[in-house]
C-alpha cells in the first residue's frame, strides 16, 4: 500500500511539473502580472488551535497571490487554482520539510504524522488546524540542485 501511495504521489508530482515545462496550466508566473487588488489579501482566520505568530514566515522575498508561507529564494511560483501553489527553491528537500514544519508550528498548525512520507527523492505532509477544518498538504520532488513544491488545501 506504501508503495502504491507513493507511486501515485510521484505521478501526480511529475503530471504538475511536466504541466509547467509545457507552459500549461493558469500559471502567473510574475507577481506584477496579477490584477490590482482592490483590497488587501484577507489573512486566514484563527480557529481556536492556531496561534498568531510573534513574526511571520519569511514571504519568498517577494509580492506572492498566496496565504502559505515561502521560503527566501521561490523560483517559478504558479497559482494553480483555489489555493493550490507550485514552485521551486534551491533547498534541498530535508531543509525544505525543515522550513515547513517550523513555519506551520509557528502558525499553530499540527503535523499528521500517519500521512508523513520522506524518502531520497520526494516527501509529503498533511498539517491540520487551518481555518474551516481545512487540512493543508505539502508535498515535494528532488529536481537536482533544486526542490517542486506543491501546497493546497484540503477538506477534512
Amino acid at each position: 500500500m506504501r508503495k502504491r501511495s507513493i507511486l501515485v504521489f510521484l505521478s501526480i508530482i511529475v503530471l504538475i511539473a511536466a504541466t509547467l515545462a509545457c507552459g500549461g496550466g493558469d500559471s502567473t508566473l510574475e507577481p506584477a502580472a496579477l490584477p490590482a487588488a482592490t483590497e488587501e489579501p484577507a489573512a486566514p482566520a484563527p480557529t481556536k488551535a492556531l496561534v498568531e505568530p510573534a513574526e511571520p514566515p519569511a514571504s519568498g522575498g517577494g509580492d506572492y497571490d498566496t496565504v502559505f508561507p515561502l521560503p527566501d529564494d521561490v523560483q517559478n511560483f504558479t497559482k494553480m487554482g483555489g489555493d493550490m501553489i507550485n514552485f521551486q527553491t534551491n533547498l534541498g528537500l530535508d531543509e525544505t520539510v525543515k522550513f515547513y514544519r517550523q513555519a506551520f508550528d509557528d502558525l499553530g498548525l499540527t503535523e499528521r504524522d500517519i500521512l508523513t512520507v520522506i524518502d531520497d527523492a520526494a516527501f509529503s505532509m498533511v498539517f491540520d488546524g487551518w481555518e474551516n477544518d481545512r487540512a493543508v498538504v505539502i508535498q515535494g520532488v528532488d529536481m537536482s540542485g533544486s526542490t517542486n513544491v506543491n501546497i493546497r488545501f484540503e477538506d477534512v
